[in-house]
């Protein structure tokens, strides 16, 4: 397969060198050389320069005017304590093997999109304009380290044929890389991003690597192909940090719980159906990573949000009705069995309600013996029948009683023999779950 651009065609190829001497053997319409020392008179004057071939050329010092390339192939250039006052194009060029060190500053935006960049070498890079990599396309490695950006950093649609690294880097603005492919890896090395990070249909052939990067704002995965492991346990996130995973292709996420809760922005913007699929997706992630207490904490948000994602009304008020009940029995109940310790902690508590009530009137109640000698009606009597009876009708039912009570003593046993019978048995099952797995 070949990658056209414009009149110019890169071959594939396979050793190390080949994308340097591809980049300098012609393989197109044959251009003209033009020496680096000439080149370097043409952008002093502000002019643009087109079509032509330059070696090592040396971008040093100081450059008042805006600089332009356009179809230009520049063969091991260097950006040398270069201060750049304008903007900086390269459009649609060749570039094989540029470096930058010792501190290049642009002032204004840096401009790559459309050319071809063959091991990228760049460090100690500043630019307080926007970085723009839209097309951009890249073979061998290709690193940042220790960049600076002021402002935003598009790379929409770059194709990284290498490995793309970038290290120690800090990006203030936004930082753009939705629709990136990257057919090797893609590596953020302690890098801190104060705004939000784009990935949104970005793809990615092998690990997708976080570090122990930073992420103040979104950093969005929705779309993403993550078609190895996805490394996220390491990352350190602000107050204001959410994720996005709608729609990823990803079954290797590595991330931590704590990472996620109350930060999915779906679910932060009150989007349930969304926040529940993603949830879902996490679930899948967690089962085939064996995290079986991380699987339960995402099927249970799963069920919360696609609780409150079905549609209610008071026009119809068996909705209502409906999601009280599923809150009540099943999340309250006992995690939507996940978490067995939630039944016993609501038994207690529906125990204890029901001890107050039948405290109310201890005469109506189908009782032959005092605990303590003393009137029925004394206060530890009261108490103590109270209990005893709400725990004999949780635990056994109404049958356990020999005699119907008095009068409107009777709804509230009823009741609390079918809530006993329901929440036992959620027990069972949550605690039956999470003994066989």
């Amino acid at each position: 397969m070949a990658i056209e651009q414009d009149d110019v065609m890169l071959p594939e190829v396979e050793a190390d060198d080949a994308d340097e001497r591809s980049a300098v053997e012609p393989t197109g319409p044959s251009k003209a050389d033009l020496p680096a020392s000439e080149a370097l008179e043409r952008l002093q004057r502000g002019e643009v320069i087109r079509d032509v071939r330059i070696f090592d050329l040396k971008l040093k010092g100081d450059f008042p005017l805006p600089i332009r390339f356009e179809r230009v192939e520049l063969i091991q250039p260097n950006f040398h304590r270069g201060h750049f006052l304008g903007d900086v194009v390269f459009d649609r060029c060749k570039i094989v093997k540029p470096t930058s060190g010792k501190g290049c500053v642009f002032e204004k935006a840096l401009d790559l999109r459309g050319s071809n960049v063959i091991k990228g070498l760049f460090r100690n890079l500043t630019v307080k304009g926007p970085w723009r990599c839209d097309g951009m396309r890249t073979f061998g490695h290709f690193q940042v380290i220790r960049g600076t950006f002021g402002d935003s950093v598009r790379f929409w649609d770059a194709r990284l044929n290498g490995w793309g690294e970038f290290h120690l880097c800090t990006f203030a603005g936004e930082a753009d890389f939705r629709s990136l492919h990257a057919e090797e890896g893609f590596k953020l090395v302690d890098c801190k991003f104060e705004k939000d990070a784009l990935f949104r249909g970005a793809c990615f052939t092998k690990r997708w690597d976080a570090g122990a990067s930073s992420f103040a704002g979104l950093l969005d995965l929705s779309r993403a192909k993550l078609h190895d492991f996805a490394y996220l346990e390491g990352i350190t996130v602000g107050p204001g940090h959410s994720v996005a995973f709608h729609n990823a292709l990803a079954e290797r996420i590595l991330i931590r719980t704590e990472q996620v809760e109350g930060r999915l922005a779906s679910e932060q913007a009150g989007e349930y159906q969304k926040a529940m699929e993603e949830y879902g997706l996490l679930k899948r992630v967690f089962e085939g990573l064996h995290r079986y207490e991380q699987e339960d904490w995402a099927f249970y948000r799963f069920k919360v949000n696609q609780r409150r994602s079905r549609p209610r009304s008071w026009k119809k008020p068996w909705t209502k009705l409906a999601q009280a009940l599923d809150w009540l029995l099943l999340d309250l109940g006992c995690g939507y069995g996940t978490n067995p310790f939630r039944a016993v902690s609501m038994s207690a508590a529906l125990i204890l309600m029901f001890a107050l009530i039948y405290m109310l009137d201890v005469t109506a109640l189908p009782i032959e013996k005092n605990p303590f000698q003393s009137p029925m009606t004394d206060p530890l009597n009261r108490v103590m029948l109270g209990l005893l009876t709400s725990v004999s009708v949780f635990t056994s039912g109404f049958g356990s009683m020999r005699d119907a009570a008095q009068g409107w003593m009777n709804l509230p046993l009823i009741a609390e023999s079918l809530l006993g019978t329901l929440i036992w048995g959620l027990f069972i099952v949550a605690f039956s779950r999470k003994v066989i797995r």
